[in-house]
């Protein structure tokens, strides 16, 4: 009995053990609608060239890509990996098919995983797929890009540019290109833009640009790399309103304007009528009281004569 109970602790101490030494960071991992039906297979390019990772899953209702470093301590999700690698551009990021675009030999050792999430937010990690990158005899130099796109007006200039080096120390040659999309594919090289600043025309509208940057050793020349497009906008500016005139003394209405919205009652065209009309007003005024004044001399008159009349009529 005693050596039951024994084999009994012991192996419930056992089975603790072993669940005690699960790693935290998978603790979260793993989801009962998921299953993986195609994991992404590992990839071997060289330097600039392109490649494609597929991976197919059941059950799930999202999915991030993660690229994992070759000691496992850095994770980039997604599109984050162009900012850690430049010149890398990516398509199909929230698809089950990811490809990448002109690959840096930065990313030679790097790992490709896709993170299928279901309804509940639990995960299910796909095997990791490793890149290998092969480089050339010269390799491709290290570009930081230097500079954003702008909104502009005419009359203002924006400068962009790129820093590059070369490990072995080759030349570096540079090389900007103008695009009406986002996209580096339908992109024109510049003539005469061969060097690492360039300043745009002004051109009215939204313009992509992008620089090629390789390095060059006598008749050998590594894989280009390429910034990310950065757009250029000039946009008409703004008219800028009229100022109100400010009216003068002289200017100003004798009366106000009437319903009709008309014009003033004493305006430059009725002046001259008032005035001639005053003109004959006072004139027929003058001419009334001149003829009463006639009048009344002649009625005064009249009186000595009338009454001379009437007393000669009575001593009749």
């Amino acid at each position: 009995m005693k050596k039951t109970v024994s084999f009994l602790l012991a192996l419930l101490l056992t089975v603790s053990a072993v669940a005690g030494m699960t790693p935290a960071a998978f603790a979260e991992e793993g989801s009962a609608y998921i299953e993986i039906t195609k994991p992404p297979y590992g990839e071997e390019v060289n330097e600039g060239d392109d490649a494609s990772f597929i991976a197919r899953a059941e059950g799930y209702q999202g999915l991030i890509w993660l690229f994992v470093s070759p000691d496992g301590n850095t994770v980039w999700q997604n599109d984050e990996a162009i900012n850690a690698f430049p010149g890398l551009e990516m398509a199909g990021v929230e698809t089950e098919e990811l490809k990448l675009i002109s690959i840096p030999f930065s990313m030679n050792g790097w790992f490709v995983r896709a993170k299928f999430i279901d309804q509940d937010g639990n995960y299910v990690l796909s095997d990791p797929a490793e890149i290998t990158v092969r480089q050339g005899l010269v390799p491709s130099p290290s570009i930081v890009p230097k500079s954003a796109g702008a909104r502009l007006v005419p009359g203002e200039s924006k400068t962009l540019s790129v820093e590059a080096s070369s490990r072995m120390g080759d030349e570096i040659k540079y090389q900007w290109y103008r695009s009406y999309s986002a996209y580096r594919n339908t992109g024109e090289a510049i003539l005469g833009a061969t060097e690492a600043s360039y300043t745009p025309p002004e051109e009215l509208g939204q313009v992509f640009y992008f620089v090629g940057v390789w390095c060059v050793r006598g008749r050998d020349a590594s894989a280009p790399i390429y910034t990310t497009p950065v757009a250029i906008v000039y946009t008409e500016p703004e008219p800028t309103p009229s100022p109100a005139p400010e009216s003068s003394p002289a200017e100003t209405p004798l009366m106000p304007r009437n319903s009709g919205g008309g014009n003033p009652l004493f305006s430059s065209g009725n002046a001259l009528l008032l005035v001639l009309g005053a003109v004959l007003l006072l004139t027929a005024l003058a001419i009334g009281a001149t003829l009463l004044v006639l009048r009344a001399v002649e009625k005064k008159h009249r009186r000595p004569e009338e009454d001379e009349e009437l007393s000669d009529g009575a001593d009749e």
